[in-house]
């Protein structure tokens, strides 16, 4: 019998309360986070929803960074969270939770801070590079308006590196993973931020964060988010939990 159960329920129910009380998730945002945090605390334990949460509070705030200046650029969004965004950052980690059943938490924490690490890494780039004044393309490093899918500069690459360290350092402190892993982390985290660049400009269409979708997307942002932080997941999986076997 799991004498924490109704500590795990009412822990979820404060978390989505706050969230959706706060605005850092809409309310069917609130209801799927809520969903995909108890299936990753009934999977491992309250420490991994914690690190999955702050993820979220982090965002929240990097989102309403500089809001102003972000609406005059036209590349803005109200900062909260809705339905398909949850899904598309927190689908890999609750997966990884459920692999942890069979694998065990010890060995699946690597690729569930690395996936989280990927998700900060992104909204970090994207929501403050941004406001840099010179971007290219991540494909062929023409100059494009800061914002478009797939582009990168400078100040977005040092926030992406920021984002993935932050996220990386408070994973493998919260969970107990050896120090050891940090930089894998943050390469990993790194790394599938410019794999989401990639995907943006090959795959998302010459869009702009903020604006409707182009009709020659193939994948829109929240795809883009899924296969990103999927990819880096799955080498910190292969490269941690399978070749050690």
């Amino acid at each position: 019998m799991d004498y924490y159960l109704p500590i795990k329920i009412s822990l979820c129910i404060a978390l989505a309360i706050v969230a959706n009380r706060y605005k850092i998730l809409d309310k069917k945002g609130t209801i799927m986070a809520f969903l995909i945090g108890i299936i990753i605390v009934f999977s491992t334990n309250i420490k991994w929803l914690f690190l999955l949460f702050f993820f979220s509070f982090l965002g929240f705030l990097i989102t309403k960074f500089k809001f102003k200046e972000k609406e005059r650029k036209g590349a803005s969004n109200n900062g909260m969270r809705g339905f398909r965004n949850v899904l598309a950052n927190g689908l890999p980690p609750m997966i990884i939770a459920l692999l942890s059943l069979q694998f065990s938490p010890e060995k699946m924490a690597i690729p569930f801070i690395a996936s989280i690490a990927i998700a900060s890494s992104d909204t970090f780039a994207s929501e403050l590079g941004v406001l840099s004044n010179k971007a290219y393309l991540i494909t062929n490093f023409k100059k494009v308006e800061a914002g478009t899918n797939g582009a990168v500069s400078w100040l977005g690459q040092g926030c992406a590196l920021l984002g993935s360290a932050i996220m990386s350092i408070i994973g493998i402190l919260l969970l107990g993973v050896d120090l050891i892993w940090l930089p894998f982390c943050i390469l990993i985290g790194f790394m599938g931020c410019q794999i989401d660049s990639l995907l943006g400009a090959t795959f998302q269409g010459r869009g702009k964060l903020g604006i409707p979708l182009p009709s020659n997307a193939i994948l829109n942002n929240d795809e883009v988010n899924v296969v990103s932080i999927s990819s880096g997941a799955f080498a910190a999986f292969i490269f941690t939990v399978l070749l050690p076997l």
